[in-house]
């Protein structure tokens, strides 16, 4: 017998993921994949939402796009600090002009920002997970700290 297939098997612990409610979160990039699929390599972007375990580690998906327009840009742009946009648009309809940056693990992991994660029911698993749609910049804009703002005072308005 093999000297090496001798150590006794241990066995394999199950994980299941944290589900986290859909919502923004503060968080930090923890890894990147590449994913194939029938369209190509995808890039998962990992994320760890501050305060939780290694077990809520919602993904977002992009391409590998290196346009100034793409997707992927646009969320490491804002990772950076480059952006305060917070459209679902990841910036296509801004008027200024963002840089080019280099984008990747050796640019952004353990950087802060923040995530917005859907949480989704699958109907084939019969449970629930997480998709990242968008990543913010690591602290509210203005813009969006106006817009709290102006909910706040619809909501105080006596009828």
């Amino acid at each position: 017998m093999n000297e090496q297939m001798s150590e006794t098997f241990k066995g394999v612990k199950g994980r299941r993921p944290e589900i986290l409610e859909g919502g923004t979160y503060p968080a930090t990039v923890a890894d990147f994949r590449l994913v194939p699929t029938a369209w190509g390599e995808r890039v998962a972007w990992i994320f760890q939402p501050d305060g939780y375990s290694e077990n809520a580690r919602p993904a977002g998906f992009t391409s590998k796009a290196d346009g100034y327009k793409a997707k992927p840009m646009e969320w490491a742009r804002r990772i950076l600090g480059k952006s305060d946009a917070t459209d679902m648009k990841w910036g296509k309809d801004l008027k200024e002009k963002r840089p080019v940056v280099n984008w990747g693990p050796e640019e952004l992991l353990g950087k802060p920002c923040r995530i917005v994660v859907e949480k989704n029911y699958d109907e084939d698993f019969e449970e629930y997970s997480n998709i990242v749609v968008n990543v913010l910049p690591p602290d509210e804009t203005n813009l969006e700290k106006a817009v709290e703002e102006t909910e706040e005072d619809f909501e105080n308005i006596p009828f």
